[in-house]
């Protein structure tokens, strides 16, 4: 029987990445701790910080977990990559109701608890209010330029992005294979010079690499392939070798992504290939572990909520009671598990108002309309 890179291992995955996440927002930076003084003990404060920052590439592991599965999607319901307009129409309908009908929910949560007991409200007054209100619900607001109720949504639209993506990308991967690599590369710095330095990147722009990274790894089963095979006889052996030069490349690619040849020449690259390694790494030597892989795939299932709340909680809720815990290990968990429990509660609320059965009522009847 074929290994496959599972649904459950993807949510492993995000486990660990939607923890990142939340460590990165409350503490990578003197900026992210709003003033307060935090403990950070073991760690000097700069060693921690610049583990913390490191962790941004939750991000690019976001971007190629949804490139990933969508590839997957793709191949696994049309028998094939190369999908005609109306496939095409039908898979960008059905792929964009469903974020954007994950999203509903904690978006109305999020803006009506600000606004009513908060005096945030980034949106304005007026036109601009409704304007910037609806841009964000659609999760388009970082495409146009609108406000952002949170800075955090701005991966809403880079979501879309990759949505309306994946069929050209598929295509392209089809009929050229790994050489799809070569548009993500050539166009972006044709339009912008020095792109691939990190003051050349923006969020719409730095993880673009882990679209077809995605699509390549997918259709390939480059993950599948890599954890079959084995260096030495011995399996164990094998295990221990490949634990070492993962940690190895891992390492060093974390340091060289510090440097100043890296961030400009190689940030874009970096950006993708990174958060690539750490998802084999984790695949490789943790998916398989009992108690912490039915954890982390708990909290990958609940990822995106958690997403979407977290930096409310730290930023705008609850920003004195947060860091007011005084440790970095307590402030990480409290945001994390306030992102949780808050998460079960939206996930009750759809099972009450049958949020689930709704969205597929519209998709129906979207895709009804396009047949």
């Amino acid at each position: 029987m074929k290994l496959e890179f599972s649904k459950h291992d993807t949510l492993v995955t995000k486990g660990i990445a939607i923890i990142f996440l939340v460590f990165y927002h409350c503490l990578s930076s003197k900026d992210r701790l709003l003033g307060y003084t935090v403990d950070f003990t073991p760690f000097k404060q700069s060693h921690a910080m610049y583990i913390f920052e490191a962790m941004n590439i939750c991000v690019g592991m976001f971007a190629f977990l949804s490139a990933f599965g969508l590839t997957r999607n793709i191949s696994y319901s049309y028998k094939r990559l190369d999908i005609n307009a109306k496939e095409t129409s039908v898979f960008l309908t059905k792929r964009t109701i469903s974020l954007l009908g994950s999203f509903f929910l904690p978006f109305v949560i999020c803006v009506v608890v600000s606004l009513s007991f908060t005096d945030y409200n980034p949106y304005g007054t007026g036109i601009n209010f409704v304007f910037n209100l609806i841009a964000d619900m659609l999760g388009i607001s970082a495409l146009i330029g609108s406000k952002l109720m949170i800075g955090t949504w701005w991966y809403m639209s880079f979501a879309l992005v990759i949505i309306f993506l994946m069929p050209l990308t598929c295509h392209l991967y089809k009929k050229f294979g790994v050489f799809v690599l070569v548009p993500y590369i050539v166009l972006p710095v044709l339009l912008q010079p020095g792109f691939f330095s990190a003051s050349g990147l923006t969020n719409m722009t730095r993880w673009l690499l882990c679209i077809p990274l995605g699509v390549i790894f997918a259709e390939g089963r480059v993950f599948e392939k890599l954890k079959e095979s084995n260096v030495t006889k011995s399996r164990v052996l094998s295990k221990i070798i490949k634990f070492i030069i993962l940690t190895v490349v891992l390492c060093a690619l974390i340091l060289f992504r510090r440097t100043g040849w890296c961030e400009k020449y190689f940030f874009y690259f970096i950006s993708s290939v990174l958060p690539v390694v750490f998802i084999y790494f984790i695949y490789e030597f943790i998916c398989d572990i009992p108690i912490i892989k039915t954890v982390l795939s708990f909290l990958g299932k609940h990822s995106s909520n958690i997403f979407f709340v977290h930096t409310f909680i730290r930023g705008v809720w609850l920003t004195d009671f947060t860091y007011s815990l005084g440790n970095w290990v307590l402030i990480g968990l409290f945001v994390l598990l306030g992102g949780l429990v808050i998460s079960l509660c939206i996930e009750g609320l759809k099972a009450l108002t049958r949020w689930n059965r709704l969205l597929k009522l519209v998709t129906d009847k979207a895709v009804k309309r396009i047949a």
